[in-house]
């Protein structure tokens, strides 16, 4: 039985009451407030009538009192004793409240699903109310019944405000531990005495933390929150109360190594104490924490946590989809039973050819439609993982998407359709998320899909195939990735495709659509030779990919799920029984020796080069072979190219003149760029070229006449004949290239 000794206990009050209680409640038994147990030293009890009624401790001169009679009495002395003000309401006595606790409310709360129900109108019924035109019924087994989950529907930008003021919320609570211990802390100090409402404050710290997303916010406020929770549980147990901040470097040597016993026993948190350096090194240039400089040069807590990440073991990544995969989500898009589901393959289909992550699409700003031979549909965006970085913010970064996929379907128009008929607007600007999020009643949120969400209906969607249940939602984004690598492609074009910046490109190649046509070609190009049955290695042993002969329509068989494309050989030029367009032929010819021109893909040196320079040509060398094309190198003599192309063989020809000739001017020196094979002019007796570019090893000095017609610099040679600037330009030099073919052909004829 639980005794209580009474103490400072008055004749007339306490006691007359304990028994006035056990009068009127014999049998009952109330539960004893949780605060009256921390009232158990005991103090004298003077009245003698309470040593008579009750057990009396003579050692401690205290009445001892049984538990629950203790409990009868407060209560009854509350209740005979209490003055409340009338005035003063409880919360459902008020008018405003009584129709939420009134008894005879019955409330029919909707059951949850595991998908978003549709809400009422908001005020903001033009953005965040998607309508849909007709009835989408969901069907009972489709896929997005599963994976979309039932949260509050916030359209992109008021999700990102209140996210970040949950983040600043939760930077000020840790500021507030001790004002002093940072800069911005004194400062946001004074703004909460000049302002009790907290805006300046808030503002303060959105100014400080910058174009920092609220992720990244939300990331860096758990982890010091984690170790200011255990530092004063830590010191309470030892009877202190110490300030967390200012970090002092042994407590978090200590924190670290109480990090460690929890790994050791819960088998997980190896990244812990390196999260915690990153944090400290992220309040060093936010809000200037005091002892984050000592933190960081400490070497023990820096080798600790590199010892701890090292137990971690490899990273396991997303792995790629294969040809099977997408050639799933391809017959959904076709056969699917939910038209959600159809969407929602589409759009995972546009982000894995689009190469991007899906948090990329959950704001698009606009989308520009190229449906024409090789066209492609590109995706402009100002929201993505690296936006907050300097200039990009104020970039569109494109996400270019091939028209062509891995079967000969027009998918990408099929999706348009499917796209508008549930009642989504493709042309809309800006266009929001590019798929939001499914009502299971029909019609979409205003929030876009989120990123567990994509990866749990891409598994849906997959079921039933090879290692569906490894896949993530970074699968799409690696798996034309993978693709191109295992192809043969050099790391730099893969860099474009897959918009990373390189210390050779720079971000202007990434964020500029016309500087990724290079790039895009080549994937075109591998998705072409996929379609026709070719496979990723054998498409590497035959070399590079540029050096293939594009297709042109290529038929094929129709895909199953688990089908195969039959194979289907590439044929040469000089097989192709119908006659070909010259205009085509003279394009392609020109993309051909463009690639052969490429950084990467020319290795040879500057004597082979000079040595194949008489056979080189702007048509392909299965063409020339033919005898289709005259190659006249004189000087535009109508009796000397007669005569020399009537009795002489073209092989005699060009070793008796050279197709290209060109002196250097007196006064100028001209050099080669070693990798870039672009040539630079210099001044007599200078170390720079005309275009400030100090010459280095990386360049070459060329002879006084050049045989070989070089790409050469802009700056340097401003007034070069023969260049295209325009589109005009390159009309004419197409009119021409077409000219010299009809004239080759009637020679031949």
């Amino acid at each position: 039985m639980d005794l209580i000794e009474v103490d400072e206990v008055e004749d007339d009050e306490v006691l007359p009451e304990l028994d006035l209680a056990r009068q009127q409640s014999p049998d009952s038994v109330l539960d004893a407030d949780p605060l009256d147990e921390a009232h158990d030293d005991g103090v004298e009890v003077i009245d003698r009538t309470a040593q008579e009624s009750f057990d009396f401790n003579t050692g401690t001169n205290a009445c001892i009192v049984d538990k629950t009679d203790w409990a009868l009495t407060v209560n009854h002395a509350f209740e005979r004793h209490k003055a409340l003000d009338p005035a003063m309401k409880l919360p459902w006595e008020q008018p405003s409240m009584q129709g939420i606790f009134h008894n005879s409310l019955g409330l029919n709360l909707p059951q949850v699903h595991g998908i978003a129900l549709e809400l009422p109108a908001t005020k903001n019924e033009d953005r965040n109310q998607i309508s849909v035109s007709g009835e989408v019924e969901a069907c009972a087994d489709a896929a997005f019944l599963s994976a979309v989950k039932d949260i509050q529907d916030l359209d992109y930008f008021e999700n990102k405000r209140q996210q970040t003021d949950l983040a600043c919320a939760k930077w000020l609570d840790i500021l507030s531990i001790n004002w002093s211990a940072s800069a911005i802390g004194q400062q946001v100090c004074e703004d909460l005495r000049s302002d009790p409402t907290g805006e300046m404050a808030n503002e303060t710290l959105k100014a400080c933390f910058g174009t920092k997303s609220y992720s990244t916010l939300l990331k860096r406020a758990g982890s010091l929150k984690r170790f200011i929770l255990w530092h004063r549980d830590h010191y309470f147990e030892r009877g202190f109360s110490v300030d967390a901040i200012p970090l002092h470097e042994p407590d978090v040597w200590s924190y670290f190594r109480h990090l460690r016993e929890s790994r050791i026993r819960d088998a997980r948190g190896y990244t812990g104490p390196a999260t915690f350096l990153e944090t400290v090194r992220f309040t060093k240039f936010t809000i200037a924490l005091q002892g984050a400089d000592n933190i960081l040069e400490s070497r023990r807590l820096q080798g600790f946590a590199a010892i701890e990440k090292r137990e971690k073991g490899p990273t396991h990544q997303a792995p790629p989809m294969e040809l099977e995969h997408l050639r799933r989500l391809h017959s959904l898009l076709l056969s699917a039973d939910s038209i959600v589901d159809k969407v929602g393959a589409g759009c995972m289909l546009l982000c894995t050819y689009a190469r991007a992550r899906w948090s990329d699409l959950r704001f698009i700003h606009h989308v520009e439609i190229e449906s024409k031979r090789n066209g492609c549909l590109v995706l402009y965006t100002t929201e993505h993982k690296t936006s907050a970085v300097g200039e990009k913010k104020e970039q569109y970064l494109p996400f270019v998407v091939p028209w062509d996929g891995v079967t000969n379907e027009n998918w990408l128009q099929i999706f348009l359709d499917l796209y508008q008929q549930v009642g989504l607007n493709i042309h809309k600007v800006p266009l929001g998320p590019l798929l939001p999020a499914p009502r299971s009643g029909g019609g979409f949120c205003a929030r876009p899909l989120t990123t567990s969400e994509a990866a749990a209906w891409l598994r849906g969607l997959l079921k039933g195939t090879s290692n569906w249940e490894s896949f993530r939602s970074h699968s799409m984004k690696a798996t034309l990735l993978d693709w191109c690598a295992r192809s043969g492609m050099d790391k730099e074009v893969r860099s474009v495709l897959g918009h990373h910046c390189s210390a050779v490109s720079g971000s202007e190649v990434v964020y500029a659509r016309h500087l990724q046509a290079r790039p895009i070609r080549k994937l075109m190009m591998l998705l072409r030779l996929i379609r026709i049955g070719m496979g990723l290695e054998e498409i590497a042993d035959r070399g590079n990919i540029a050096g293939v002969t594009p297709a042109v329509g290529t038929p094929g068989p129709g895909f199953g799920i688990h089908g195969c494309a039959a194979r289907t050989p590439v044929l040469p030029v000089e097989h192709v029984q119908a006659e070909a367009d010259p205009v085509q032929d003279a394009v392609e010819g020109v993309q051909d020796h463009e690639d052969q021109l490429s950084i990467k893909e020319e290795m040879n040196i500057a004597t082979d080069v000079a040595a194949s320079a008489d056979s080189l040509s702007l048509f392909p060398e299965s063409v020339v072979k033919l005898g289709l094309i005259e190659i006249d190198s004189s000087s535009g003599s109508d009796s000397e190219s007669s005569s020399t192309s009537s009795d002489e063989p073209l092989a005699e020809t060009f070793e008796a003149r050279a197709a290209y000739t060109e002196a250097v001017p007196e006064g100028l020196t001209f050099y080669k760029h070693v990798k870039s094979f672009r040539v630079h002019a210099v001044r007599n007796e200078q170390q720079v070229t005309v275009c400030k570019m100090k010459i280095t090893g990386n360049f070459q000095e060329l002879g006084r006449t050049l045989n070989f017609r070089y790409p050469k610099c802009l700056r340097c040679f401003p007034n070069d004949p023969g260049r295209v600037r325009s589109r005009e330009d390159a009309v004419e030099a197409l009119d021409k290239a077409l000219e010299r073919v009809r004239k080759a052909r009637r020679s031949a004829g």
